[in-house]
């Protein structure tokens, strides 16, 4: 009677014991067949990525999710080596009786990436106290697109030129000046080789103390171009 008891006791537990041994023994068959099956084909390797494809690593992860990488080349109109040509007019003004227009042309050389050195050659006329002056210069400038987009760019620029006028700016001073400037700005594209340029700076005209007497225009200037790639 107590060996039968102790085994009526056991026997749920045998079958438990079974069960489990059951559901055990189904994944290890499952590796024994994949296993069996790759000794035909060569060592087997689990790759998860491969099983689903929707798995990826950190590293592409982070590739895709950085911005800057259609940034980091600037557009063809800012590549170092292109050209253009800007004609471009500018109104400026001292606010103390001075104002000032001026048209001209300036050609620009990338001499790297977004950096572009230039000469231009305009015309300015000057209304002041006094007799007013026409003159005709030449300069150099420097420019920086140091922001980028597809539609446009950000810049800074300075430059500097040599004007001569038919009368001394200001009225008390000579007829042979500098005009040294500098203006922050931005480009437009319109399309694949034409831009509109705007800028807000400082243009100052002044002899440079060549003359017995320098007192100098500094303005607020404003400038609007069309710059044309080739």
């Amino acid at each position: 009677m107590k060996d039968m008891e102790i085994d009526r006791k056991c026997a749920p537990c045998k079958d438990g014991r079974g069960r489990h041994h059951a559901t055990m023994l189904r994944p290890t068959l499952v590796v024994l067949l994949l296993s069996a099956g790759s000794a035909h084909a060569g060592e087997f390797h689990f790759d998860p990525i491969a099983a689903d494809p929707t798995v990826f690593s950190l590293d592409d992860a982070a590739d895709a999710a950085d911005p800057t990488d259609e940034l980091a080349a600037p557009r063809a109109h800012l590549a170092a080596e292109a050209f253009d040509y800007e004609p471009y007019v500018i109104g400026a003004s001292d606010f103390n009786g001075i104002t000032l227009v001026a048209g001209g042309v300036c050609w620009n050389w990338f001499v790297a990436d977004r950096v572009s050195a230039g000469v231009f050659a305009e015309a300015m006329n000057v209304n002041q106290v006094g007799e007013n002056a026409f003159g005709v210069g030449v300069g150099v400038s420097m420019r920086w697109h140091f922001i980028q987009s597809e539609k446009f760019s950000l810049f800074a620029e300075i430059g500097v030129g040599v004007c001569v006028f038919d009368s001394p700016v200001p009225s008390d001073a000579t007829s042979v000046n500098f005009t040294p400037r500098a203006a922050i700005g931005a480009n437009f594209a319109i399309d694949a080789t034409t831009e509109l340029s705007a800028r807000i700076g400082w243009l100052h005209i002044s002899n440079a103390q060549t003359g017995e007497q320098n007192p100098g225009v500094d303005t607020l200037a404003f400038a609007l171009g069309l710059q044309f790639a080739f």
